[in-house]
């Protein structure tokens, strides 16, 4: 009877855990792919493949299947070269194989919503093991705990340190990010790999067996491979066993080797397979959030932001996918907050050292737990690519947990008059820390149902990030041009406007950035038909000085695209500009770049269609024909009529007939040239020409 009990103890915990974790995310069982997704899942090529393009994830940096899709044509080379937008670049295979092997066995055809872009994929599946990876970790965490903190005797187990670090951890409304968001899952492998080689490691320190050193170094190799930050395990790992295993120095360094070999091993294979250059500065500011700052303001800005990961960690609201410039500006050292943080930091730094060194108690390991993992991401030595993120303080959040839980177990009984309820205290202040936590990791789940419920919901907190305004604006967009049902037709209006109030946002934050000021060129044209603002915005991005040749390269593509759609929608005689609204704003294309030819050609059109000008719509025919762009059958139309009106019969009938060559489907042209060679006398190719005419004209109408 007895031993019947005690195996339902020593496995409550475990359905504890279990059930915890399906009531805390069971809601995004029923999400979709959201953020960053497209790159390591729905839009990256190498995955999208299955097992096929499993070699080619370990081969590449891990953005590179991405960047194939999104700029197809381009080689690998190519990609390496062009978009180093990362600093030291991304190696992290084993989370993308996981979702390769998704795509082969589970995947399933899938569109985006309000897009055309189809990928493979089963959220279901891909949210159901981030779940089960993070009951995993959780349960791995409680049985090092244990090990390391075993229950007291009689003590009941709800109220153990282990129990309670492992709930504080596994509650905590700031891993929403990495439990809810699928990409998250290179950071629950990367701690469930370093929680392994932590717990082999141990094994090997009690039992002296060769071939847990063998696991713990498989474990910590599996971790890397995930996610890189693993490797600051190489200090939290002999520290935890400094701590509270076993001081035989010889035993210590001998269960270093194994972790040392596989993160030197990793070391190598990262640096031959990302081919990125970390010396270079990368010259985006969402890629490089102190581009324009100095030393100075950088140290001082790191601060600042690890002042606010103690804040949330206290405090989890309110949570935000979006820490870019400027939801968190450039910071400096007159700025109190930057002072606090770094005596904090200085602080609590010094009493780790003089835990190790004196007391080896559990609150300075708690802070070695936090501070180790928290460095490579601090950006004190080295920039990661953005400010902080939720996802960042997973591992030493760890560090969070332990001082909170050792905390209450040890000071919240000595508040009890009644030794004998002490044990129920503790257990009703976990209890209310609990569902607290729960209640804001549930909510805050709901904000990852897809793009558009993340990016309209944390824009109302990120309102000042660049890259929160231009998230928000493109899923409105995208809800107004391409709307599914009739309810979001009837909303088309307003969607625009939300756009358009988003992208001008973004441009007051940073006019610099030509991205969102295209955008809204794109905007006023598809969504209002407004040639004159469309094309005045596209002057604006052609002003700024560009930083890189490409950004350059898809400033002009994405202007002479939306240059091509203006001629047809003048053509259509749709849009709610005035011609001399439109002569304007291409006036003020031509003086920042005077060689674009097709600008001349919407001015000739405007003034020979709209205001009946046929001198100057020559003239900018002629400057048009003058330039390098393609030509096309409609620009000959309106070349060889202008000429036609002008009297030159010659070269009326020259472009006229290049059109007919380049096969017309314009009645007019072929009418055209009959009235032009009825005025020259040559009857014969005039009723040649007015009889197409006609039999075309008579076809259409049919």
């Amino acid at each position: 009877m007895m031993k019947g009990i005690q195996i339902n103890n020593k496995w409550k915990p475990y359905l504890v855990f279990a059930i915890l974790t399906f009531i805390l995310y069971g809601n995004t069982l029923n999400h979709f792919y959201v953020f960053d997704d497209v790159v390591v899942m729905t839009n990256n090529r190498f995955t999208q493949q299955g097992i096929k393009g499993i070699p080619d994830l370990f081969k590449y940096d891990s953005f590179v299947g991405y960047w194939m899709n999104l700029y197809n044509g381009r080689t690998i080379e190519q990609l390496n070269n062009d978009f180093k937008l990362l600093e030291g670049g991304r190696y992290r295979p084993l989370s993308l194989v996981t979702f390769a092997l998704e795509v082969e066995f589970c995947g399933k055809e899938n569109i985006y919503p309000n897009s055309d872009m189809r990928f493979i994929g089963n959220a279901f599946v891909s949210h159901l093991i981030n779940i089960l990876l993070y009951l995993f970790t959780s349960c791995l965490l409680f049985l090092i705990l244990h090990r390391l903190f075993p229950f007291d005797k009689d003590q009941k187990w709800y109220v153990s340190f282990s129990f309670i670090v492992t709930l504080l951890f596994l509650s905590h409304p700031i891993h929403t990010e990495v439990v809810a968001n699928i990409k998250g899952r290179d950071e629950i492998m990367a701690f469930l790999g370093s929680l392994g080689a932590l717990w082999f490691t141990i094994k090997y320190m009690d039992d002296n067996k060769y071939h847990k050193l063998v696991m713990s170094g498989l474990c910590l190799f599996l971790g890397l491979l995930s996610k890189e930050n693993a490797i600051t395990f190489l200090a939290v790992i002999p520290l935890t066993i400094y701590y509270f295993v076993n001081q035989k120095i010889v035993l210590m360094l001998k269960s270093m080797i194994p972790l040392i070999i596989v993160s030197a091993l990793f070391l190598i294979i990262r640096d031959k397979s990302t081919g990125f250059d970390t010396s270079n500065t990368i010259p985006e500011l969402l890629n490089n959030p102190f581009l324009h700052a100095t030393k100075s303001e950088t140290l001082a800005t790191a601060f600042f932001t690890l002042l606010i990961y103690i804040k949330l960690l206290f405090f989890p609201h309110p949570l935000t996918y979006d820490y870019y410039p400027y939801h968190i500006e450039i910071a400096n050292w007159s700025n109190p907050v930057v002072i606090i943080s770094l005596f904090f930091y200085v602080g609590i730094g010094l009493y780790a050292v003089y835990g190790f060194l004196k007391k080896r108690d559990v609150f300075s390991w708690s802070i070695w737990f936090y501070l180790l993992p928290l460095s490579v991401v601090s950006n004190l030595f080295f920039q990661i690519g953005v400010f902080m993120g939720e996802r960042f303080i997973y591992f030493s959040s760890i560090g969070f947990a332990i001082f909170t839980a050792w905390l209450i177990c040890r000071y919240v009984p000595g508040l009890m008059f009644k030794v004998q309820s002490s044990p129920y205290f503790v257990a009703a202040v976990v209890g209310i820390i609990l569902c607290l936590y729960s209640l804001k990791t549930i909510t805050r789940n709901r904000a990852w149902k897809d793009n558009f419920t993340l990016f309209t919901t944390d824009i109302e907190t990120s309102k000042n990030s660049i890259k929160g305004n231009r998230m928000a604006s493109s899923v409105m967009l995208l809800k107004a041009i391409n709307p599914n049902n009739v309810y979001e037709t009837q909303k088309r209006n307003e969607y625009c406007d939300e756009a358009a109030h988003y992208l001008k946002r973004t441009i007051n934050i940073f006019p610099q950035d030509p991205d969102p000021i295209l955008k809204i060129a794109d905007l006023y044209f598809n969504c209002y038909g407004d040639v004159a603002q469309s094309l005045y915005y596209c002057a604006m991005a052609l002003a700024l000085p560009v930083e890189t040749t490409f950004k350059d390269f898809m400033v002009d593509y994405s202007i002479r695209d939306l240059l091509n759609m203006t001629h047809t929608l003048l053509d259509e005689q749709r849009n709610i500009s005035s011609p001399e609204e439109i002569i304007q704003s291409c006036d003020e294309l031509l003086k920042v770049k005077p060689d674009i030819g097709e600008v001349y050609y919407i001015k000739g059109q405007i003034y020979g269609k709209y205001l009946n000008n046929v001198e100057l719509a020559l003239i900018n025919f002629e400057q048009a024909l003058s330039m390098d762009f393609p030509k096309t059958t409609r620009f000959y139309e309106y070349l060889g009529t202008a000429y036609g009106f002008s009297g030159d019969y010659t070269n009326a009938i020259q472009y006229l007939l290049k059109a007919v060559e380049s096969g017309t489907d314009d009645f007019n042209t072929y009418l055209n040239l009959s009235i032009i060679y009825k005025q020259l006398g040559d009857m014969d190719n005039a009723n040649l020409y007015a009889s197409k005419g006609n039999e075309m004209q008579t076809n259409m109408k049919k």
